[in-house]
Formats: structure tokens, sequence, C-alpha cells
């Protein structure tokens, strides 16, 4: 060894005019006088590779702090790279098998240039049918006998497994990013899975970098019909399973469950047109997104807002239109804010984002009965129905299923008492969702409290309360 020569590059060191040579000798990474580098086999007395194009003076070749390799022209322009950078490599190094590799801090490869010629790599045939062999290329894809899965390795250096559903869409099962853009997927005659020059598919495959590519001789790389991905070792033992197959297994079997109940919502009768209350009054409040709609039977206005939680000196004359304008500020905060409408014997507070309802619903029905719906930001449901302070029936947000089949409460002490009132608009026996018809639970609560709203109700102002922040 020259005694500018290196046996290891750290991070943030360069070679110029300076060779990185392999601990028996064999092999030198030269950076030479034109600019190029070269990877020599002292012992054949030839250049396995070389990257750059010669120039009239040298630039250097870095590993940088991020993690890869860069080679500089003389005015510091990249012209070869190692790939995207990895902080988890430390050094650069040429091992006595002429690997060029940088490594973790545990000596660990994290990316490899393989003493491969692009001769060697172009004399790889294409993989056909449902294997990837040694000496051949992932040029197309392979498919399994049923035709069901297919392996590829795209232009973007990503391995990926796809499926056909049912429907004859394609959706994709399995994906590592093994290799830089370009690279293609090959597995060499020595039992060595490569993208490009690249020997770390194995490690990336598996996600397990202290495995040594060279310690495992892969003679196959198979795709099942069960929808695994197994990498074969020459003696026909599997090195490697993707496991795909149990999830494939697990989504296929929810892919019935839906088709058998998707069949079943088809099969339900529509709701006819005319059988529900009238949407304008609802329409009209644009409740689209979190809101919660409160009923309280046998108190006026300000006594619902009092009991919703408004302090008495926020409480004044508002419209609609004012009462949601405060609701959604220009700032990022939420207000509590609500309007109450007398309706008949009972007052509707609405709160266009807000849950004070549900919070307060039980002590609003002191001596009374009041009834709360909410829509969450999801789309979650709460209905509840309170008499004298007491639940009747509740229905939480995990409670949907229950609610859409117009099932008995799970909490309350009479969890039936809204069945009657779900069998009147059909729950559980007309399509879900199947016209212009209220939100079930609103229609419910007006059935519960005889009450027909209209847009009359909103017009005008009403008492109304803007009293908090969330």
């Amino acid at each position: 060894m020259h005694n500018d020569d290196k046996a290891v590059l750290w991070a943030g060191e360069s070679l110029y005019l300076q060779s990185l040579v392999s601990p028996d000798g064999r092999y030198a990474l030269r950076h030479r006088p034109d600019g190029t580098v070269v990877l020599r086999d002292n012992c054949a007395g030839r250049d396995v590779w070389h990257i750059g194009t010669p120039v009239s003076a040298p630039g250097r070749l870095t590993l940088l702090l991020e993690g890869c390799l860069v080679l500089e022209g003389p005015s510091g322009t990249p012209v070869w790279s190692s790939g995207h950078g990895d902080r988890r490599v430390v050094a650069a190094m040429v091992r006595d098998d002429g690997r060029l590799v940088l490594v973790d801090p545990d000596g660990h490869s994290r990316w490899s240039r393989d003493p491969l010629s692009a001769e060697e790599l172009a004399a790889h045939r294409p993989a056909s049918g449902d294997r990837l062999q040694r000496g051949e290329v992932l040029a197309d894809a392979i498919v399994s006998p049923d035709g069901r899965y297919t392996l590829t390795h795209t232009s973007a250096g990503e391995s990926l497994l796809r499926t056909r559903s049912h429907g004859g869409t394609g959706r994709d099962l399995w994906a590592r990013r093994v290799g830089e853009p370009g690279a293609a997927l090959s597995l060499g005659r020595d039992g060595v899975l490569r993208a490009g020059t690249d020997s770390t598919v194995l490690q990336r495959w598996t996600g397990r970098f202290l495995l040594d590519p060279m310690s495992h001789v892969v003679s196959a790389v198979v795709v099942r019909n069960e929808g695994d991905v197994v990498l074969l070792g020459a003696d026909g033992s599997e090195i490697y399973d993707s496991r795909t197959a149990p999830e494939e297994a697990r989504v296929a079997e929810l892919e019935r469950e839906y088709a058998r109940r998707e069949a079943e919502e088809n099969a339900r009768p529509v709701r006819p047109a005319d059988s529900g209350m009238a949407t304008d009054w609802f329409d009209l409040l644009d409740l689209d997104g979190p809101c919660t709609i409160t009923w309280v039977e046998q108190v006026d206005e300000r006594e619902a807002l009092l009991r919703l939680g408004a302090g008495p000196g926020t409480i004044r004359s508002m419209t609609y239109s004012e009462v949601v304008t405060a609701a959604f500020p220009d700032s990022d905060e939420l207000i509590k804010c609500a309007l109450a409408v007398q309706v008949g014997a009972w007052v509707m507070v609405i709160e266009p984002c807000g849950i004070e309802g549900v919070e307060r619903a039980r002590e609003m029905s002191a001596r009374t009965q009041a009834i709360v719906y909410h829509q969450g930001f999801d789309y979650e449901t709460h209905f509840a129905w309170h008499q004298f302070n007491q639940p009747v029936a509740v229905y939480q947000e995990d409670d949907s299923g229950l609610l859409d089949i117009g099932a008995p409460a799970p909490e309350g002490a009479a969890p039936d008492a809204m069945v009657p009132f779900m069998q009147q608009i059909g729950l559980g026996v007309y399509r879900r969702e199947s016209g212009d018809f209220l939100p079930p639970p609103v229609e419910i609560a007006c059935l519960i409290a005889g009450l027909e709203p209209g847009p009359e109700h909103w017009a005008g102002t009403h008492l109304g309360a803007v009293f908090g922040t969330w």
C-alpha cells in the first residue's frame, strides 16, 4: 500500500489522487489524474469498472456526511453519486471480494458496488414463469402459477408484489425499495440478489442489515399461488418468506364479507320518497360537519341555553347566520356557541360546532326530558334520550351498527324505547341513505317530540349565546 492510500474512507473525507485498498491488497479503488475512479484488480492486472469521464484536471471522491459517495469534477460539480444519502453510513471501504461498500458503525453494509462489469450484467437472461433464477434479470415480471400475483421491479428501484382483486383491479401487497432508479434486479450466478451492482437487496427485502449477502446462496426467487415471495437456498430451503399470504387471506375474507353485506344491502327495498319528514329546514342549517342538536321539552329558549352552560351575560338576540359565523372565526380557535329555537312545546338548541349538548343532556332533562344528536368530525354519531336526569336509551359513537339497523340501545333504563320510532322510519328494512331524508336520529327525535320543524322556525332572531372556547 502506498503511503497516501487508505484502508477506510471516513464520512467527511475525500480521495484525491489516492487509492482505497482492500485489506488483502488485491483490489484498489483509484482516483486517477484524469478525474475518473476505477476499481483495479491488482492480481489480474485489469480494471473491473470505472466511473466518470476523463477531464483535464481531477476533482475528488468524497464520502459526504449525509452518507453517500460523490465524485466531483474539477469545478466541484458532482458527476456521479452512490445514490440517496443514508445517515447510518460512517465509512467506505473495499472488501477482499472486491466490493466497494458503505458501512454503518457496526460494519454492516448499507450500500455496495460489486466487482461486476456492465458486460457481465448485460449477459443475464430475462426471468420467466414464476421464478427468478441464477443468471437471470427481472426484466418484466414473474407470475404465480395461478396468475393472480406478479412480482416486478419498477424503474424507481422498488420491488413490488401485486395481485388482481375479484373486481379485476390491481392491489399492492408488498413492496421494498432496494435500489436506485433504473437499476435492474438480478440474481447472479453466484447466488447474490442485486439491484444493478448493489448487493444489499437481501438485507433490504428482509429488513435485516446484519445479514451478509455473500453468506446466503439464493437459488431462486419464487412467487407462490398463496401470495408469498420466497427466496430459496441452494438446498431448496427457504431463506426468506415475505409472509404476505396470511394478510392476503385476511383481505380476501374482508372483501368477501364486504361483497356479502353489499349484496344484502342492495337487496333491501328503497324507502318511498314521500314517507319522510320535510328536510328543507335541515338543509337550511347546512350542518355538514361536527354539530349537536338538543331537544328540550317544557323550557323556554333562555332556560335551554342556561342548562347548556351559557352564562346569563352571554345570552342575546342572534340570527342563525350570526351563530355560525361566531362558531367558525378566522382564527384556529373553536368557539362555544348555540342558538335556541322554540318549536311547539320543545326548544331545539343548535351547536354548529360543539358538544355541550352531549356533555349536559342528562342535566338538561331535569324535571323534563331531553334528546341529543351529535355528529363528530369523522361522522361518528351519538344519540341519547334522557328523562328526569336519567338515561332512557343511549347510543354512543361506537354503536353506529346498532343504530343503523334499529336495534335496542346498549345503555339506558329502557333500551327499546326508541325502537318503535326506528321501525316507523324503516331502519333495518330500507336501504341506508337511499333518498333525500333527514338523518335517522334527527327524524326519530322529531317523532319522539311530535315536531315537524320548518324553515320558518329559523327565520329572524332568537336567543343565542357565545360563551367560550374549546
